[in-house]
């Protein structure tokens, strides 16, 4: 309120102040930059990009080799990571999990047998390729059959997600008894419907219209599937409202006989079943982003380390544990980065990625990442030279953001760590994967 009372005179040098102290500010970011031994030639590339006053972004780049950065850019600030919050919850499921997850934890109890689900989301998971001992096990007993869902003390829905996604593949509920995906699959193949699971085929509205479109109430009462004329084979794939009826309706059907529920503590003497490999889930999370995939496993480590579920607990053990020496402070609160809560900065998912290094080596974390140019999520971006890739990264997208992080191979051999975190930007994000790629491409040439 007192500027406006200044006259003209006062004002403009009161101005001309702010904007050399901008100008002084701004160049003493890049001679610091400098003066820490970061390429000059780098630091120009980074100038030109003039990307600092359009948005929120920051950029850690580490030589594997020299066990350094190279260059930094508001490598200490905070972001919202997106799905590059998927690499924690890489390190945790290897921390934690062993080759094979658990499916659940039984105690066979007189003519009964009592089940704890452990979160596997494996489970008839079309997308993934892994063992169906535990519906196997179902199948044969003839014990009655009763699940517990006393050890679950997470959410169906994870802190900070956003309320209205319910019905997008992309936000399905966690449960301790996935399957399915927790998703309903509704598929054509010319005049023939398939609903999966089939006892939810009669909340299903199937109709031709101009529009593919899918829908889902609130509260998974109904559902609606539309195709179009020219659409030979379509699928659609719907997150199921899980209630405990849900789940025993949809187990009940796969393994032929009633499930009951009971409200009984895990005991101390309950056994394993063996589930999905840990590899495999891994590699899908990761290549497609699958949240689902993210989530389950964080409960799967929280069954595992502390005997019951909660994403927060085992979030807690991780950074009072492993983590505890991050340079940073982070704040995480979910698997797979839905939430706009979690906040990390760039070198801590340098030094998390070096972590999985350190335990599986290079060519373990290149395998699990998706590949620039090549089929996925980074097909139109990065594809090198003859075709040969040379980033290898996983993504992070929400509204006006997008992030990417993970390994690049220079030309000369040279293997760097990289986390680029873009936030708050207005425009087009193929304008900012554009200037990434403008910087990696000078990496791969020139370091």
């Amino acid at each position: 309120m007192g500027l406006v009372r200044y006259r003209n005179g006062y004002r403009l040098q009161y101005i001309r102040m702010c904007l050399v102290a901008g100008m002084l500010l701004s160049g003493f970011a890049v001679r610091a930059q400098m003066g820490e031994g970061f390429d000059a030639s780098l630091v120009k590339v980074w100038n030109n990009l003039d990307l600092d006053r359009k948005y929120h972004v920051g950029l850690s780049i580490y030589d594997i080799r020299k066990k350094k950065s190279i260059f930094e850019s508001r490598a200490d600030n905070y972001f919202i990571p997106a799905s590059n919050t998927k690499i924690l919850t890489m390190y945790a499921a290897l921390y934690f999990l062993e080759d094979y997850l658990d499916a659940a934890w039984y105690k066979v109890d007189g003519d009964s047998v009592i089940l704890w689900g452990a979160g596997d989301p494996g489970i008839l998971y079309p997308d993934i390729d892994s063992t169906s001992a535990l519906v196997e096990y179902l199948h044969a007993t003839s014990k009655k059959v009763f699940f517990s869902n006393s050890h679950f003390h997470a959410n169906r829905y994870g802190r900070g997600w956003a309320w209205d996604d319910y019905a997008e593949p992309y936000q399905c509920e966690r449960t301790a008894f996935p399957i399915y995906g927790n998703r309903l699959w509704v598929q054509k193949k010319g005049d023939q419907f398939t609903v999966t699971p089939s006892y939810l085929t009669s909340n299903v509205k199937i109709q031709q219209d101009t529009v593919c479109t899918f829908f889902r109430s609130e509260w998974g009462e109904t559902y609606q599937f539309t195709y179009t004329a020219d659409q030979d084979t379509v699928e659609a794939e719907i997150p199921i409202a899980f209630f405990k009826n849900d789940i025993q309706y949809c187990w009940s059907e796969v393994i032929g006989k009633p499930v009951g529920f009971l409200d009984l503590d895990l005991p101390e003497d309950a056994l394993p079943v063996k589930g999905s490999l840990r590899d495999s889930l891994i590699k899908v999370m990761m290549k497609e982003s699958d949240n689902f995939i993210a989530e389950q496993l964080l409960l799967s480590c929280s069954m595992k380390a502390l005997r019951y579920m909660s994403d927060q607990d085992i979030i807690d053990s991780l950074l009072r544990g492993p983590l505890h020496d991050l340079k940073d402070e982070i704040q995480w609160v979910d698997g797979s980065g839905l939430s706009r809560y979690n906040l990390l900065t760039p070198r801590s998912i340098i030094e998390v990625l070096q972590r999985i290094i350190d335990e599986k080596g290079v060519a373990y974390l290149v395998n699990m990442l998706p590949a620039g140019g090549m089929p996925g999520r980074l097909q139109n971006w990065y594809k090198g030279k003859n075709g040969t890739p040379y980033v290898f990264a996983k993504t992070g997208t929400l509204g006006n953001t997008s992030c990417l992080s993970g390994i690049l191979v220079t030309g000369s051999g040279k293997i760097l760590l990289f986390s680029w975190m873009n936030n708050q930007f207005m425009t087009n994000s193929s304008a900012v994967k554009s200037a990434m790629e403008k910087l990696f491409s000078y990496l791969y040439d020139h370091y």
